[in-house]
């Protein structure tokens, strides 16, 4: 682009500027001439036997010159009359961030007399509070932008794991959508969908946290979908699934609470996990398997009125609490005609909106679900995000939205 790419002060060496000094033997007349003939110098730094033993300010110092018989009673008088014995003096090696600590511990002067550089405490020249201000901005600055390109890069990452999914939901209904609006670029939400020989397999998950925290939480739990979902067949039981995946989810973040360890306890504290409705759908049939850990399930036959609500259990996946040997029931259902179906993650029933800020909840969403249910499932979906859109309005998004809406049956 031919833009010259800005260099960064990391040290205080990039903030010195290199200007002359004064000893204490120069007067306040001689000192006055410096300033008045050199306008670019702002402070003036005060040596002896090359080492810096103060800092004198010009506005300071030009300003109390100027008052009536100052000339007469301070000309020939030492220019440490006017200069701060306390100034900041510091190693031009020192970093940036240490020195904004220094400069913070001693008030707002530094802001107004800069400070003093050093090489071995030999004086080497002043930088000023403003160039100290800035250095710290472009610092943060690249820090951010940095922490960006990862998240952005951890959001590929996340994406790249539900490719597959997305390509296999088409093949397993023909009428289906995947809602899935993560609250930050990459979300502690996620989905498994895998049509294999003899069935489809469907995960919704919600995992604890949500930006970076969350997104490494669904990487470990799509992870250990991707290598169990190839040997899954129609025997399969989700709820044996969940308690494989809590095994897991327990193992891998040491979550036994068994006593048995400094990082068992550390990570009991932690308590991480998720929450989870595992779906397998037998190929040719009009019937499902079904097992959740906090997740409900609705279903309803479009104009019905009436929506059923197959609860998950009050037990989430891989939390310190959760025993490592629990299982989960698993129902079995069965549909004699068109079935709209639909699970969404607490982002959707916990978002605080409407005119007295309380959640939308889980009536609310079964309202919505059952006034909308003789449409298409993408049509659910998108109205769905549109009324959650609605009742939130200015409030801020508290968590990651998913919501899986197919149909099923004759």
């Amino acid at each position: 682009s031919g833009v010259a790419e800005k260099r960064l002060a990391t040290s205080a060496a990039g903030l010195r500027i290199t200007a002359t000094a004064v000893t204490p033997a120069t007067t306040n007349a001689k000192l006055f001439e410096v300033f008045s003939t050199d306008v670019n110098q702002a402070n003036m730094a005060v040596v002896e036997n090359d080492q810096p033993i103060g800092l004198i300010n010009k506005n300071v110092f030009m300003e109390a010159f100027a008052k009536p018989f100052a000339r007469e009673l301070f000309g020939k008088v030492s220019c440490t009359k006017w200069m701060s014995q306390d100034a900041l003096i510091v190693e031009e090696s020192i970093p940036v961030e240490t020195l904004t600590r220094l400069a913070v511990n001693t008030g707002e002067r530094v802001l107004k007399d800069g400070f003093i550089t050093t090489v071995d405490g030999r004086y080497s020249g002043i930088g000023t509070g403003f160039a100290l201000m800035q250095a710290m901005s472009d610092l943060e600055a690249e820090k951010t932008r940095q922490m960006l390109a990862s998240i952005q890069y951890a959001s590929s990452i996340q994406q790249a794991h539900l490719r597959t999914s997305y390509e296999h939901l088409p093949l397993a209904f023909a009428d289906q959508s995947m809602l899935w609006k993560p609250r930050d670029v990459v979300g502690g939400d996620c989905f498994f969908v895998r049509r294999l020989a003899e069935g489809t397999l469907v995960a919704v998950i919600d995992c604890t946290g949500h930006g970076v925290p969350g997104a490494f939480m669904t990487l470990i739990a799509l992870s250990w979908l991707e290598q169990t979902a190839p040997s899954v067949d129609d025997r399969v039981d989700p709820g044996q699934l969940l308690a494989g995946l809590n095994r897991y989810i327990k193992g891998v973040l040491n979550q036994k609470a068994d006593g048995a360890s400094m990082l068992a306890q550390a990570a009991v504290t932690a308590d991480d996990g998720m929450d989870v409705a595992m779906l397998w759908q037998p190929h040719g049939t009009h019937s499902l398997r079904f097992a959740s850990a906090k997740l409900t399930l609705m279903t309803t036959e479009p104009g019905s009125g009436e929506v059923h609500h197959i609860e998950g259990e009050k037990v989430g996946v891989g939390y310190a609490s959760t025993p490592e040997d629990f299982v989960w029931a698993s129902h079995s259902l069965s549909f004699d005609r068109e079935t709209r179906c639909i699970v969404v993650t607490d982002g959707i029933i916990d978002q605080l909106g409407g005119t007295k800020k309380i959640a939308l909840g889980k009536k609310r969403t079964t309202q919505f679900f059952n006034e909308h249910s003789a449409q298409p499932a993408a049509d659910i979906c998108s109205q769905l995000y549109d009324f959650l859109l609605t009742w939130q309005g200015n409030n801020s998004r508290r968590d990651d939205v998913t919501a899986f809406a197919f149909t099923i049956g004759a």
